[in-house]
């Protein structure tokens, strides 16, 4: 880990051992090094002052689901993503 450094989030497992990682050095997230991570959740909004994150729209995704399901259709279809800056950056 070196200062200047930011690191990109898939799992909350690797989110877990990545910020233990960061506190076994003196480096200070946001400032020195920061953590990107995807998916919105409320532990993400906590963590470190807020953790930032891209993350789809799951309430958006959920209402084209539900149409498709209602309308007997299937299609493939883009579902908006959004960034959510926070402290770790």
């Amino acid at each position: 880990m070196e200062p200047g450094n930011a690191f990109i989030n898939l799992r909350e497992e690797d989110l877990v051992m990545l910020i233990k990682r960061i506190k076994d050095t003196a480096l200070r997230v946001g400032e020195e090094v920061g953590i990107l991570s995807y998916n919105e959740t409320l532990v993400k909004e906590l963590l470190l002052d807020g953790i930032t994150v891209i993350s789809t729209d799951f309430e958006q995704m959920g209402r084209t689901a539900a149409q498709l399901v209602q309308g007997n259709t299937i299609r493939q279809i883009r579902n908006p993503f959004r960034l959510i800056v926070r402290q770790s950056l």
